[in-house]
């Protein structure tokens, strides 16, 4: 059987690799440790010069003792007063109040809107028996005081009515 191959030649060869191995570690080969940077060196240097300063916890007994003044501060706003008030109305609720104001406004704006043409129309009429009356004293006393108080109420109508 020579040249054929075993699955226990394989096994064989697969021992030899590990034994190897583990022998080249064990052997005491040790890389040397790498060589640090100089800033981590600078580093190093600067940490061994620092004294450490002493952790203990502060008690009630040390605070009497200490030579200090204790000023106390005025409380800040609490967290109830400080936070916002919150909404009562929900997104319909809301919605529902923006339609009542829009639909309010609208009918404001159509009432004034009507007024000026039904102030404009009576002008025309006035102005049209203006023209149709032969009497020129009454003509000129009656319907001309008429025309010029129809016109100045037009013009305030005019500017009572809201821009959309």
């Amino acid at each position: 059987m020579i040249g054929q191959r075993t699955a226990d030649s394989g096994q064989r060869a697969l021992a030899a690799i590990l034994l190897s191995a583990v022998c080249c570690l064990l052997s005491g080969q040790e890389a040397p440790p790498p060589k640090d940077s100089d800033l981590v060196a600078a580093a190093k240097k600067a940490k061994a010069g620092r004294v450490a300063i002493p952790r203990k916890p502060i008690t009630n007994a040390d605070v009497k003792k200490a030579k200090g003044k204790l000023i106390e501060l005025p409380g800040k706003a609490s967290a109830e007063t400080a936070r916002p008030a919150v909404e009562q109305w929900t997104t319909e609720e809301k919605h529902q109040q923006a339609r009542k104001a829009t639909a309010a406004a609208d009918k404001v704006q159509a009432d004034a809107t009507k007024k000026v043409a039904d102030l404009e129309k009576e002008l025309a009429a006035i102005e049209q028996s203006y023209y149709e009356e032969n009497d020129p004293a009454y003509r000129d006393d009656v319907i001309r005081k008429k025309f010029d108080e129809k016109k100045q109420e037009l013009e305030a109508a005019r500017a009572a009515v809201p821009n959309p």
